[in-house]
């Protein structure tokens, strides 16, 4: 008898046991398409977001663009750039808290667009790392890449590599993206792809002219030129149509700038900008920068902390002002430059002209009598290119860049103590959270400070 009830007992609970993996189901694997379509747009703001943050706006400090006036931004001004006050700048690049961030996220829509043989997307993407690997890169020097999404300690590749890498992406790109043209794969459109709504054409001239930003780097190096004069052989920007720029839409996806201006309010706009402006007339003053309180343009010093100095202005930093990423004036300036280190002035003078042009142009300020004198120069110099280069890429943290390649513009450093030899910080140290919790941080990470030179940047 027990047996026969322990055999019935056993047949019941078997029905119990379907019963139950029917109710508990594994959960479908994520759609990759739907994915992609999800991370594409936010990943793309998220890009645009973060280079208007302190991850440029204290290089920007720096540069005289910006200038700090109160909290870590002041300190900033002074050159006392702490590790803690980098840990979020790094950690929009690296880390995953509430929601993916840029270097997990582009990841995974590269493992995604691979899958599902979206070409497009991972061209897209592929683009996205290569600009956000450029922008760490050239403010850190070293850093995590290979290892980055792999592990919670990551090794460091050297900068020499990552640049690299760099350049090897976009190459990928424009192959996955001359593939995707011609194939039937899917492609996003403008709510996937906020920055070109899918123009295939358009990315792959981006990829082309980012990628001079590296030569540049490169050349910088090793003094070698005329690599630049054959990548202007590629198909780079037509004009300023081909902008990649990121327009931010409000609600919740608002301008950096904005944000910063009307909450934070660290910082003004800095004085040796607005001196330059001021002093040649330009007819970016106004678009540039707001009057302030008693209707001046006026801007403040290193270390000054002017508080009555102006904001930038409304066009610039509006909640839904776009932000430039890379821009066919800063194409034309590239060239300017390239073609007078290599001795072709009369292309040197052109190019610069086009630049400065351009720049009026896209800021709706075109003036013909201005231009007649501060665009039309013969026999322009490399200071004069690099000038007028930070003036037209205001706000872009490449004008950190130029400095820390050329020299120019001459600026007047912080300075406690009017020490002559005073000088412009060249890098960023690194975070806090790097240096306390990555057991495979280099131990000359812990040694750099402001004034160090990253790999590219020689004397």
């Amino acid at each position: 008898m027990k047996k026969l009830i322990r055999r019935t007992a056993i047949l019941l609970i078997f029905p119990l046991v379907f019963v139950c993996c029917d109710m508990f189901e594994s959960p479908e694997p994520p759609d990759p398409e739907s994915e992609l379509q999800k991370l594409m747009p936010y990943t793309q703001y998220l890009v645009s977001y973060w280079t208007g943050t302190d991850n440029a706006r204290f290089s920007l400090q720096w540069m005289q663009h910006l200038g700090g006036v109160s909290g870590k931004h002041l300190h900033v001004d002074k050159y006392d750039l702490i590790p803690e006050y980098l840990d979020e700048v790094w950690n929009v690049f690296y880390h995953t808290y509430e929601y993916y961030h840029i270097l997990p996220n582009i990841n995974q829509m590269i493992e995604h667009a691979t899958d599902s043989d979206a070409k497009a997307y991972r061209g897209i993407s592929r683009i996205l790392m290569a600009y956000s690997l450029g922008m760490m890169t050239d403010a850190w020097g070293d850093i995590p890449y290979e290892e980055a999404s792999k592990k919670a300690s990551p090794s460091y590749n050297e900068q020499k590599y990552l640049i690299v890498i760099g350049m090897e992406l976009l190459g990928q790109a424009i192959h996955d993206l001359n593939e995707a043209a011609g194939g039937d794969g899917i492609k996003p459109g403008l709510a996937e792809d906020p920055i070109y709504e899918g123009d295939m054409d358009k990315w792959k001239r981006a990829a082309n002219v980012i990628r001079l930003r590296y030569l540049l780097r490169m050349a910088n190096r090793s003094g070698d030129y005329n690599t630049l004069l054959n990548a202007f052989d590629n198909d780079l920007f037509r004009g300023n149509h081909d902008n990649m720029i990121y327009h931010f839409p409000g609600g919740d996806k608002i301008n950096p700038h904005y944000f910063f201006d009307y909450n934070i309010r660290n910082t003004r706009v800095g004085s040796h900008i607005v001196d330059l402006l001021k002093e040649n007339d330009d007819p970016r003053l106004p678009v540039y920068v707001k009057w302030n309180q008693a209707n001046e343009y006026v801007g403040t010093a290193p270390g000054e902390a002017l508080t009555s100095a102006s904001y930038i202005g409304s066009q610039l930093a509006s909640k839904r002002s776009p932000v430039q990423l890379i821009t066919y004036t800063e194409q034309k300036f590239i060239k300017a430059e390239v073609y007078y280190r290599t001795k072709q002035q009369s292309l040197a003078d052109q190019a610069f002209e086009d630049a400065v042009k351009s720049s009026l142009s896209y800021h709706e300020v075109s003036c013909p009598g201005w231009e007649a004198e501060y665009a039309s120069v013969e026999n322009v110099s490399l200071e004069q290119i690099i000038t007028a280069k930070y003036v037209a890429l205001f706000l872009q943290p490449e004008v950190w860049a130029d400095y820390r390649r050329t020299g120019y513009p001459e600026l007047k450093p912080f300075d406690h103590e009017d020490d002559p030899e005073a000088q412009i910080p060249r890098r960023y140290v690194y975070p806090r959270d790097q240096l306390d919790f990555n057991l495979n941080i280099p131990d000359y990470a812990h040694d750099i400070d402001i004034f160090d030179r990253v790999w590219w940047d020689v004397e």
